[in-house]
């Protein structure tokens, strides 16, 4: 009798146990559920995900209604419609001060942003090396859905910028692919004067040139103009006030500053190969004849355009869209000025390359370690994507009375025929996490040229190219047109150990040798001297560090 009261005891203390640690456990799970935001069913996370970043916010933003970066249209649809707060931690009206605090923060242990974008590759290297950036290769393959891994993988190269072995340390941030590549802009008023033609080949450009430079194409009686107006204090291929079209006269493939493939499958660097020197030399050429700008080792790519503005030269190469900015401004100074666009002009036997700004424009998303949220991130981006998709909240654009407005059932891109007219549209393509409106690359011209074509607008992107100046969608189509010279540097990776060391000592002995050389300081045959102290000096260490990590990524 008593065996069997101790055995019913036992039984009722199990019982008590089991009920007890169960419900324990639903309590620890119920705090962990509220630790762990989760979505609903309409997708959006409850309680909010903060996600805090860091920007520039410079003289390009607009804001109308009262609104800044902290407070606007967009961080606010984003916590009612996805459950995520989006926290600015600090903000720079430049680059070079941005990424100097985000470098600060690497040294004195300040807090990361949880994203942030970062357009240095120096910078991208010496985080991926830090430890203090989130590997977020498996986050990727689970959140990210279906439509941004497709673009991901149609231009996965990009990828390689950010990659550690395995290890996936960030997330190129993906523009147009082909916004920055140049066209040749004139001063059409200057032709028609002087009565030529535009040019297409290297040596129709020298007439024009000389034509700008001795024939007082401004008609003041004065000897103050030249022909062509570019960059050379930071390189030889520019995204403004370019000149790599010259040297891909001569190449008809290598342009400075560039890895590309030779005929053997390896990368050779543009600057070194033969028939730049071919380029130089008729550089030297047009610089004693007074055709170019006297400045142009001093001036940086926007400095450049000034010569032009003011009336000064009379052709420069920069991106379809400079007809607004800054090229524009040349009207500010004489609005009887005409520009127009035309295709760079050709070499022997046609050859020809330019430079070609690549699918991020060395623009990548990097994470902080202990961000917990890439969920919610990824949620983020798809939904930044309905805009160049077409589809969802953003299949007409960003915020209706921002971006565009619907006037009598139709929708208006024009800001001075919104409801409430605006002198310009608001930027709040800008206010989101990426700085603009991250896209599927190299669908931009293909648009220009459709329209520039007479079809039909069926599009968002054609109908907001259709309220473009007219000579501005010329020109992005003939920047369609120039696809087949596009040159992009095809080293996409980190810099190298040597380059890291010695890059910056070799591009100062490039630029300064290059500018001498142009300049008629040293004689042509320096360009030699430079390739041999290239190669010794630390250029054929990277070469091969550059073709090691080619082999690495395309195995």
């Amino acid at each position: 009798m008593m065996k069997s009261k101790w055995i019913a005891i036992m039984l009722i203390l199990a019982i008590l146990t089991v009920v007890g640690c169960s419900n324990g456990g639903n309590n620890v799970s119920k705090a962990a559920d509220e630790e762990a935001p989760a979505q609903n069913a309409e997708g959006k996370f409850e309680p909010p995900v903060t996600i805090t970043t860091a920007r520039v916010v410079g003289s390009d933003y607009t804001f109308i209604n009262g609104e800044d970066i902290n407070n606007n249209v967009h961080n606010k649809w984003a916590k009612d419609k996805l459950g995520i707060e989006i926290k600015d931690l600090w903000d720079t009206p430049d680059n070079a001060a941005y990424h100097t605090k985000i470098r600060l923060s690497l040294t004195t242990k300040d807090q990361l942003p949880d994203v942030f974008i970062v357009q240095d590759t120096n910078l991208i290297a010496d985080l991926i090396q830090s430890g203090q950036v989130k590997d977020i290769g498996e986050d990727f393959e689970k959140y990210a859905s279906d439509r941004i891994k497709k673009v991901y993988a149609d231009n996965s190269e990009a990828l390689n910028q950010v990659k550690d072995g395995k290890q996936l340390l960030g997330l190129p941030i993906y523009s147009g692919g082909d916004g920055t590549n140049p066209v040749l802009w004139i001063r059409q008023d200057w032709l028609d004067k002087l009565k030529l033609k535009a040019p297409t080949t290297i040596e129709e450009f020298e007439t024009v040139m000389d034509a700008f430079t001795t024939q007082d194409p401004d008609g003041n009686n004065k000897n103050d103009t030249f022909g062509f107006s570019f960059s050379a204090r930071n390189g030889f291929s520019n995204w403004m006030s370019d000149v790599s079209f010259v040297f891909g006269a001569f190449t008809g493939k290598f342009i400075p500053g560039a890895w590309q493939k030779a005929e053997d499958g390896s990368l050779k660097y543009g600057s070194v190969q033969p028939e730049i020197k071919q380029g130089l030399g008729k550089l030297n050429e047009w610089y004693k004849k007074g055709y170019l700008d006297p400045e142009l080792a001093a001036v940086d790519e926007v400095k450049a355009t000034e010569s032009f503005i003011q009336g000064k030269s009379g052709m420069i190469a920069a991106p379809f869209w400079s007809y607004g900015w800054p090229l524009g401004d040349v009207k500010g100074v004489n609005p009887d000025a005409q520009l127009r666009a035309y295709m760079l002009p050709a070499g022997v036997d046609g050859k020809s390359a330019r430079y070609t700004g690549y699918v991020n424009e060395g623009k990548v998303m990097m994470f902080n370690k202990n961000f917990k949220h890439m969920d919610a991130f990824f949620l983020y981006l798809d939904k930044i994507y309905d805009s160049a998709f077409e589809t969802g909240d953003f299949k007409n654009g960003f915020f209706e009375g921002y971006d565009y407005a619907i006037v009598d059932g139709e929708v208006v891109y024009d800001p001075k025929k919104f409801p409430t007219p605006l002198e310009k549209v608001a930027s709040s393509s800008k206010y989101n996490l990426f700085w603009n409106v991250p896209a599927i690359p190299f669908q931009g011209s293909a648009n220009y040229d459709y329209i520039f074509k007479g079809n039909t607008p069926t599009t968002k992107a054609h109908k907001e190219i259709l309220i473009q100046p007219e000579e501005q969608v010329r020109a992005g189509a003939l920047n369609y047109e120039m696809t087949g010279i596009n040159a992009p540097t095809e080293f996409l990776g980190a810099p190298t150990e040597t380059m890291r060391s010695k890059g910056e000592n070799l591009k100062t002995m490039e630029l300064e040798t290059f500018a001498k050389i142009i300049y008629g300081n040293e004689p042509l045959d320096k360009f030699d001297t430079f390739v041999a102290d290239w190669k010794s000096k630390g250029g054929d260490q990277i070469e091969q560090e550059v073709n090691a990590w080619y082999k690495s990524v395309n195995p």
